[in-house]
């Protein structure tokens, strides 16, 4: 039965291919809107958002792909996500964006479950780029996999360093790779994101981020292990919000302090 379901399953994702929409608008390396007036949201990846370093070149990028084309779209499990974008696969021809955006070094891999069909290819495509240092990975724009085992070298354009920084002054190194001490006090497990604060007033203070689709690598309910605990966090400090933040892809970036 199961296999009668899937083979149908597969079915219905081909058709949903059969399709074309013309691109009218680039929003972000990651976004598009469509001639219909839909807004399509490229899922399996991420890219830096406009404001911050490299989110102008991703869209450069992507405006480049996709604007006056058309596009075959398919879905996962997920039609729309909470902003009511359609979460899609995306086809050019016999091109698949998604991981072509990965490939050349201007997306990282990113998912959200159940929508985890094309994961492996995608992660292979950012694999390729980092190997490579292709595109935004030259210049450190994104978190390193720690799964790669591919060390990055020092750019110029990002700090390196192995010193431990307060939670209270992560602001100060935005764009730069540090090791943040200190406690968790709060936590929150959204099933897609779970956040680890280092202070009650999350909106304004350091957190430490680790998406669904890295779940597997950690403690079970990490929401719980890490809560109450005082920790190290190394890894690239990124403003998000107004606020700073680590998205640890690795258990090996958290160390907990005894």
């Amino acid at each position: 039965m199961k296999r009668i379901w899937r083979g149908w399953y597969l079915l219905v994702l081909m058709a949903g291919c059969m399709h074309q929409e013309l691109v009218t608008e680039v929003v972000d390396g990651d976004t598009f809107r469509l001639a219909s007036g839909e807004t399509v949201r490229i899922i399996g990846i991420n890219t830096p958002e406009i404001s911050e370093p490299g989110g102008d070149i991703a869209k450069d990028i992507a405006t480049q792909m996709l604007l006056g084309k058309k596009v075959r779209l398919q879905r996962d499990v997920r039609n729309k996500d909470d902003y009511n974008r359609l979460l899609r696969y995306v086809y050019i021809g016999d091109r698949f964006i998604n991981a072509e955006l990965a490939r050349l070094g201007y997306a990282e891999a990113r998912f959200y479950p159940p929508d985890t069909l094309r994961m492996k290819e995608i992660v292979e495509a950012e694999r390729a780029a980092i190997r490579g240092r292709r595109g935004l990975w030259s210049f450190s724009v994104f978190q390193m996999p720690d799964t790669s085992g591919i060390v990055m070298r020092d750019t110029g354009t990002v700090a390196v360093s192995n010193a431990v920084v307060s939670w209270r002054e992560a602001s100060k190194f935005y764009n730069q790779q540090r090791t943040v001490e200190g406690k968790i006090v709060a936590a929150n497990n959204t099933g897609k994101v779970c956040f680890l604060n280092f202070d009650r007033d999350w909106k304004e203070h350091f957190t430490a981020v680790i998406f669904a689709g890295d779940y597997d690598k950690f403690p079970r309910n990490p929401e719980d292990h890490y809560l109450n605990r005082t920790v190290r966090v190394t890894g690239l400090i990124k403003e998000y919000k107004g606020k700073p933040e680590i998205v640890v892809k690795s258990p090996t970036q958290i160390q907990i302090i005894k």
